[in-house]
């Protein structure tokens, strides 16, 4: 059923699949209006056989974040983009690729404006986890790049089942020769879910093994909204006939009657007898500026925590809980020890995040994510190493030194961060070949200081 344009990841704009040098010389470069902003999601979908299945990654740059080249045909922006995929200590996919955004004046660029893109992967059942890194060819900024969790399972054969739900700016009839095209129609991906009051939430999935349970009889789509609460606040039904094995659902509903914050979609195949068969549900985000934030909301910190925890399992939230060591307090560990069962441990970490700030724990779990992609080793997961503390305590470096291969060194890293105490740095050193990078000194006045750190990085002593 599915029809795919495998060419790669094509931006809404302009895109080249290209190996480019960038032209050297006095030509004027126009820097970034504002730091690179990177958004990125995936959805699932089902692959050409049982053992699979097809993974879209969603991304999008902001166009303000890029620095501009200029040339004969007006102003450029060259990036390198690259896509890896990990199964535990080991490379699943990797990709990467130069893309390119022509304009025609800098006066041009818009901060509101995101070139988006996607890039469709077939991967095999296993935990994954997914990294985007993308680079600013005419910058020297740090790159910017998100990383996350991605579960694979192929999808069933025996009972009605749905794909993940993908949110679209951009719903039409399919033209040309687009990678944006499936199914007859170019879905342009809303990455990241968020809409303002005045759009219209465009909404893309597939259904799977539609005949399962009876070739015949009615089926219904019901359609329901619900706030960070759980409370229902826009639904609707449709009638949807078993016509073939599987099925394109496309819909849309109107956010101007929401309030600014976080909703759940929450999408349901029910046969003729009332029966749910299928179900998918996915986040997303308004931001309504002419209704402003639910009253009922203001004083709920815990929210969207509430919302995340009631599909989690015990062994999910205990997991979570190991995660958040960095964050929890003597009080709250000896709270926690002494829990039993999963509804004590759902209102244990939701109350412990409302007494955070505000997205307090998106981001604390998004760099958890980050360096457990990016640091495990030799079955230790990131989060417990020193990089991984580091960057989860005080978030990505300013600026760091890479030091792999010196003569008469072992390999060691020294990461700045210019806006905590003034400046401060940390360096870490891979004592043994193969182990993990050690922290062996800091100058923030909290950390480990050792002003004769050389010594552990040298390979005569």
């Amino acid at each position: 059923m599915r029809s795919m344009n495998m060419k790669g990841c094509v931006l809404f704009f302009v895109v080249a699949l290209l190996s480019l040098g960038v032209a050297a010389g006095n030509a004027q470069i126009a820097p970034a209006k504002s730091k690179t902003i990177l958004s990125a999601d995936c959805a699932r979908f089902r692959g050409p056989d049982d053992s699979t299945a097809m993974i879209e990654i969603h991304y999008g740059i902001n166009e303000s974040g890029l620095a501009y080249r200029q040339d004969s045909t007006g102003w450029m922006a060259t990036a390198e983009v690259t896509v890896v995929a990990r199964l535990k200590d080991s490379v699943a996919f990797a990709d990467r690729w130069l893309l390119t955004h022509t304009i025609k004046d800098t006066s041009d660029i818009s901060r509101e404006l995101n070139l988006v893109g996607v890039r469709p992967i077939q991967l095999p059942r296993g935990e994954y986890t997914l990294a985007i890194i993308v680079r600013d060819r005419n910058s020297a900024a740090k790159p910017d790049s998100i990383a996350f969790r991605m579960p694979v399972s192929p999808f069933v054969t025996d009972r009605m089942v749905l794909s993940d739900i993908e949110f679209a700016s951009v719903v039409r009839k399919g033209q040309g020769e687009s990678p944006f095209i499936k199914n007859t129609l170019e879905i342009i991906p809303n990455v990241g879910g968020l809409f303002s009051g005045s759009q219209q939430c465009n909404y893309y999935l597939e259904a799977y093994n539609l005949r399962q349970g009876g070739e015949g009889g009615a089926l219904a789509i019901r359609s329901i909204v619900r706030d960070a609460l759980g409370k229902e606040v826009l639904s609707w039904e449709r009638p949807r006939r078993r016509v073939g094995e599987s099925a394109v659902l496309v819909d849309h509903f109107d956010v101007s009657s929401l309030h600014s914050g976080t909703y759940l979609l929450h999408f349901i195949i029910i046969d003729s007898v009332g029966n749910a068969r299928a179900e998918s549900a996915r986040k997303f985000f308004v931001y309504n500026t002419s209704l402003g934030v639910d009253s009922t909301l203001m004083n709920i910190g815990s929210s969207i925590p509430i919302a995340v925890y009631s599909g989690m399992t015990e062994a999910d939230l205990d997991r979570e809980y190991k995660w958040a060591r960095y964050e929890v307090s003597d009080a709250e560990r000896t709270q926690f020890d002494g829990l039993k069962g999963v509804d004590a441990k759902r209102k244990f970490l939701s109350e412990m995040w409302s007494r955070r700030p505000a997205g307090t724990r998106d981001e604390y779990l998004t760099r958890v994510q980050h360096v457990n992609g990016t640091f495990s080793s030799l079955g230790r997961e990131g989060y417990r190493t020193d990089r991984g503390r580091v960057y989860i305590v005080y978030g990505p470096p300013d600026d760091y030194e890479r030091h792999p291969n010196e003569s008469d060194m072992r390999p060691y890293e020294i990461w700045t961060y210019n806006n905590i105490q003034g400046g401060v740095m940390f360096v870490f050193v891979q004592r043994n070949q193969g182990s993990d990078f050690e922290l062996v000194h800091s100058t923030h006045r909290n950390e480990l200081h050792d002003e004769n750190w050389q010594r552990y990085a040298q390979t005569t002593q």
